[in-house]
């Protein structure tokens, strides 16, 4: 376990420090609370003083944000990340336990309903045999047992009407709810795309393809929407779990082709993705912030997107604990990323999970260039929402989108600007403002091209589009499909791969960019399965 680091070198808040844990191990949290506050007030990156106020904290809220703190300051803290998932863990079964309650609840009304149903019948076919013959009374709305539209029934009275549908309610309320995705992250799609979903699957591929996925895969239980990541092999279908039982998001392949990145999920009372580095056999995980050495610690890593050439990276993420800035921005990190052992990366099949990688070493064979220790701020503060970054495949130019509405903008652009000059002016690619949303953006192969969603807003759809890096000749690539989201480039740059929720759950496409033929890649069983990078 990593011990928590002060982070200070002030004699007041060492004073504080010392005095705080002495009551908290004395058994005095009031005085212990007042110290520790006073010590993170003073030093917002105090980890150590985090971490013991989370000790004494009051209430569980309080104590997830403190956690959550110390695990923004220092990613490699163990203890701190068990605990956090150890209170998340609580509160997923305090729910599970509330929606079984509620479930039993639900079937004795149903049975109850059903009884009284039966007993109505019985009472209405007396009636009709002592009055020889004549017409049956025709019943009223209270005195029907009908079915409604969640499937119980309601029951022939009034009453027990009314108590079924607040029972009905209880239930609905204490159901874990579908996923709410952050939609500056990631897809947030409606219900209902435009035209409504299709549940006829497209025709599936002619023809083989080559190369391997990282998905998104699996059936959301919580309501962060983040799932485990898979290869998804194209040449046979097979799907090989990369994150094991973690949750994540943004994967990427290393160049190399025998280690990935990705955002991992860190649970807690403001909860987060933070970058790692691993083998695609899971083993040897790395905090990409250890090569900046987490200075600024920076929260909510998203949206990564590696040079093809290996040269640098780039990423959103938020400085909340250092600049207190509550929106997203661009970062850089000069960090080079070559073939291993300077064999191709088809030298070796692909590791299963829980093999040893034939490469593997006691670190990964990074070549980092002199910057390696400083990561750059791309986007200056209070220049908008940034998202949605990538690199050009010679690692020289950044693409980004920008909401600028809030600082006097129209909206979401696309904008470039070039690697190393820091808040250089950008170049705008896209000129849509307010009336269009852009995502997803992806450099084609070549250097030539971007690759695009965009919708407008509100809609719950979104088509694909590629547009010259200078902004010319813009084209539709996708059109009507519904909400169309992460679309990425084969390798070749002949086809784009995307999900869409148009057959009612997130399933994989592709198109072909020269014909513009889209055909229906996966057919699952889960209800999500969404690309984030392809590789050879």
């Amino acid at each position: 376990m990593t011990t928590p680091s002060t982070g200070s070198t002030d004699p007041k808040v060492e004073e504080l420090l010392r005095e705080g844990i002495a009551a908290a191990r004395a058994g005095d949290r009031a005085t212990a609370r007042a110290k520790l506050r006073e010590v993170v007030a003073l030093d917002q990156r105090n980890e150590k003083g985090w971490f013991w106020l989370a000790s004494v904290a009051e209430t569980l809220e309080e104590r997830r944000t403190c956690l959550g703190n110390v695990v923004i300051i220092n990613p490699n803290n163990e203890k701190a990340k068990q605990m956090l998932e150890q209170i998340s863990l609580s509160s997923v079964s305090d729910s599970l336990r509330e929606a079984d309650a509620a479930r039993e609840r639900a079937q004795l009304i149903r049975t109850a309903a059903i009884v009284g149903g039966v007993l109505v019948l019985l009472l209405i076919l007396v009636l009709i045999l002592l009055g020889g013959g004549a017409e049956p009374p025709v019943p009223t709305v209270a005195a029907l047992a009908t079915e409604t539209p969640d499937g119980s029934l309601q029951t022939a009275t009034a009453a027990a009407f009314a108590l079924q549908t607040a029972n009905a309610e209880s239930t609905r309320q204490a159901r874990l709810q579908p996923p709410t995705l952050p939609p500056t992250w990631t897809p947030s799609p409606t219900p209902t795309p435009r035209g409504g979903p299709s549940p006829t699957p497209l025709p599936s591929l002619p023809f083989k393809l080559e190369g391997r996925l990282i998905v998104q895969y699996g059936t959301p239980l919580t309501r962060d929407g983040y799932l485990p990541l898979f290869l998804y092999d194209l040449a046979t279908g097979e799907l090989t779990p990369l994150t094991a039982r973690e949750r994540g998001d943004f994967g990427r392949f290393v160049p190399d082709g025998r280690r990935f990145a990705y955002a991992r999920f860190v649970s807690g009372a403001r909860p987060q993705l933070l970058f790692r580095l691993a083998n695609l056999n899971g083993s040897q995980p790395q905090e990409l912030s250890a090569f900046w050495r987490n200075q600024p610690p920076l929260a909510d890593q998203a949206m990564l997107s590696i040079a093809r050439n290996g040269q640098g990276l780039v990423f959103v993420a938020r400085n909340v604990i250092v600049e207190n800035d509550p929106t997203s921005d661009v970062y850089y990190l000069p960090l080079r990323l070559s073939v291993a052992s300077g064999r191709a990366p088809t030298a070796t099949p692909t590791p299963r999970l829980g093999e040893p990688t034939p490469e593997a070493t006691s670190a990964f064979e990074l070549e980092p260039t002199a910057e390696l220790v400083q990561v750059q701020r791309v986007t200056a503060r209070n220049s908008g929402v940034n998202a949605w970054a990538s690199i050009s495949p010679d690692g020289k130019q950044i693409a980004f989108v920008s909401d600028r509405s809030d600082i006097g903008g129209d909206g979401h652009d696309i904008y470039i600007v070039p690697v190393n000059e820091k808040f250089a002016p950008e170049r705008a690619v896209t000129n849509d403002g307010a009336a269009l949303v852009e995502s997803g953006v992806e450099w084609s192969p070549d250097g030539k091209q971007l690759l695009f969603a965009a919708g407008a807003p509100n809609s719950g759809r979104a088509d694909l589009f590629i547009i010259n890096a200078d902004g010319s000749n813009r084209r539709m690539l996708v059109e009507d499909f519904g909400e169309c989201v992460r679309p990425i480039w084969s390798p070749d740059g002949k086809f784009v791969v995307f999900s869409s929720k148009r057959s009612g759950k997130w399933e994989l496409y592709v198109v072909e960019v020269a014909s513009g033929a889209v055909y229906q890649l996966s057919q699952t069983t889960e209800d999500v399965i969404i690309a984030t990078d392809w590789g050879k």
